[in-house]
């Protein structure tokens, strides 16, 4: 079994009790079996106190250390109850805006040549509702500039490749932020310390 210190990343000797480097005790450090795979401490003790934490637990709740950056490395947050409901709403809805009308099919039920990006549902299916908004008004606003202004999307190169970059920016942009709400566990609020309900 190796020992690698948290701190500094050094290995400690096995016969060591403490990091040679930066003094570490040798009980919280990042254990590794021969292969160098990871041993996952036994229930997420906190590198500092000791203190057992919660699988989702980002700092520990006795004395507020943040896990370590190797911790941080193996640890492999959950997707929120329903939070692939999110992803789809913010994903599908920009891709289809994507997808040119081969077959005339939108412009014969819409008389639009493609489908607009819609972005913003994903946060409104988060709650989210100021930043679903701004994106739900990002989608109007590309929609309009694509088929009501006179901007010759479809002839002018500069117009024609604005409007591609800004679509595809916009795009990312908001399912990266879905994407981690998708997996941001849901606030929970603290009680009181004295145990007092005030």
């Amino acid at each position: 079994m190796m020992y690698i210190c948290p701190e500094c990343g050094s290995e400690i000797p096995e016969d060591m009790a403490f990091c040679s480097y930066c003094g570490r005790k040798k009980d919280n450090t990042i254990r590794l079996d021969q292969d160098g795979h990871f041993i996952q401490p036994p229930g997420n003790i906190c590198s500092s106190c000791g203190t057992e934490m919660g699988s989702a637990d980002l700092f520990c709740p006795n004395c507020g250390e943040r896990r370590s950056q190797t911790q941080l490395a193996t640890f492999r947050p959950k997707m929120v109850g329903y939070g692939w409901i999110g992803l789809v709403l913010a994903i599908v809805p920009g891709i289809l805006g994507f997808i040119p009308d081969f077959f005339g099919v939108i412009s014969g039920l819409f008389g639009i040549p493609a489908l607009p990006c819609i972005f913003g549902l994903g946060h409104l299916y988060f709650k989210k509702w100021s930043r679903g908004a701004m994106f739900l008004g990002i989608s109007v606003l590309l929609f309009a500039a694509r088929f009501f202004a006179d901007l010759n999307i479809d002839t002018d190169p500069f117009w024609a490749v604005l409007f591609q970059f800004t679509t595809i920016f916009m795009f990312m942009l908001q399912a990266m932020e879905v994407f981690v709400q998708a997996y941001t566990p849901p606030k929970t609020p603290k009680a009181p310390e004295d145990g007092n309900d005030r």
